[in-house]
């Protein structure tokens, strides 16, 4: 597979490295594990399997082998030619033919992934890109590991997964620091809109609102931070932490954007508006145990599509 253009930080994406925060390294990997999971799960992939992680403008790739392919995540327009594919369905290429994304249509990234993978170096138990370390950078070639020899009666596949992107509520789990706020405060942040900051990315997103204020401001001891922390920054603004963010962080943490909830922010851009719902880690734990289930449905499905063909 041969990028004619590379696109704007088109990168290699897993689940990032896990356990290696400790050591300074942070977990990385896609920022949308839910459009990830889909995808993997489309493409009959081991769940872990590396994807592009595409921003817009995207990439121009082209196929120099024949690939059964699929693209989730945003819809960024992809064309496979001059054939314009569907999210979540399964494609398969020929050689010469040419991947293109057209048009920003909605959300920020889409994923693209191929049926058995892609033979990419693996470091610290990822394969994940680390923009800041400079590994694993996207090559000018892509090799792609030996893909099944699916039916192509089979390549009919699709499942029905979206955002609510009418209605982006963002849930989370309040963090001790929650209380140090002012009753104004937190009826400001449970309550009222937030906006995606210009100077959103990878490592976190800054959001503007009502500055929130805190009962008793006093210097706070550097301590773990994880994707999905929210930090109370000194201006009274907060910082959602995405998947490329620091290890450490000595802000006021209010809570922690539960994963689902996560994925979907991270398919929000510049000036689009949220809303914030506090969760107890019960209905927290509830969501991810219905979108475990919810998953587990789509591999049903799919398998089930398979035996009809």
């Amino acid at each position: 597979m041969k990028f004619i253009k590379k696109g704007i930080l088109t990168s290699v994406q897993d689940f990032g490295r896990q356990n290696f925060q400790s050591i300074g390294v942070s977990v990385g990997g896609v920022l949308d594990v839910l459009s990830f999971k889909v995808l993997n799960a489309l493409l009959r992939n081991d769940p872990n399997e590396a994807c592009l992680e595409i921003h817009f403008p995207g990439p121009v790739i082209l196929f120099e082998e024949i690939c059964t392919f699929a693209v989730s995540g945003g819809d960024f327009e992809a064309y496979l030619n001059r054939k314009v594919l569907s999210r979540n369905k399964i494609y398969q290429s020929q050689v010469g033919d040419v991947l293109t994304f057209n048009r920003k249509r909605v959300g920020e990234r889409v994923y693209f992934g191929v049926m058995g993978g892609f033979d990419v170096v693996s470091w610290l138990g990822s394969s994940s890109t680390n923009f800041q370390m400079k590994i694993n950078l996207l090559p000018e070639n892509i090799k792609l590991k030996h893909s099944p020899n699916y039916s192509i009666l089979k390549f009919k596949s699709g499942v029905s997964f979206d955002y609510d992107f009418q209605n982006p509520r963002i849930r989370f789990v309040s963090d001790f620091e929650f209380e140090n706020l002012t009753e104004k405060a937190k009826f400001i942040l449970t309550n009222t809109d937030f906006e995606v900051g210009l100077q959103s990315n990878r490592m976190g997103y800054r959001l503007k609102g009502q500055a929130l204020d805190l009962v008793e401001k006093k210097e706070q001891i550097s301590s773990a931070v994880s994707k999905g922390t929210m930090q109370l920054l000194p201006n009274g603004q907060i910082i959602v932490l995405m998947a490329d963010a620091q290890v450490t962080g000595g802000y006021p943490k209010l809570g922690f954007v539960i994963e689902n909830d996560l994925s979907f922010l991270s398919q929000l851009g510049p000036n689009k508006t949220i809303k914030f719902e506090k969760v107890s880690i019960e209905h927290a734990l509830e969501i991810k145990k219905q979108s475990s289930v919810s998953l587990e449905i789509i591999k049903k499905a799919l398998k089930f599509s398979e035996n009809a063909n």
